[in-house]
């Protein structure tokens, strides 16, 4: 599960539970157009307990991607997916704001 809000060119996704790649497909598209569009997106995943790692490959193509609050667990499906070295991880929301 996942809620989306937008302000001040920012698109902060926030999300919850266990992540399917059906979710991180619709969570991709949604960042890709948000990126296209010059708005910084920050993926928090601080409540995310899993996800696809499958799926999370599909980050990797979206340039400036930012992922915030991972555990290590989900951090190594991440990495799993290929999305290591693609996506910026941060510790928390608002170090990811703040990252130049």
């Amino acid at each position: 599960m996942y809620d989306v809000r937008h302000a001040d060119g920012i698109t902060i996704v926030r999300a919850q539970g266990e992540l399917g790649r059906a979710e991180l497909v619709a969570i991709a598209a949604l960042a890709a157009t948000a990126r296209r569009a010059q708005r910084m997106v920050v993926i928090d995943l601080k409540k995310v307990t899993h996800l696809h790692y499958a799926g999370a490959a599909l980050l990797k193509a979206i340039p400036g991607l930012r992922a915030a609050g991972a555990s290590r667990y989900v951090r190594d499906l991440v990495h799993a997916g290929g999305a290591a070295g693609y996506v910026e991880l941060y510790s928390d929301v608002e170090e990811a704001l703040c990252a130049a």
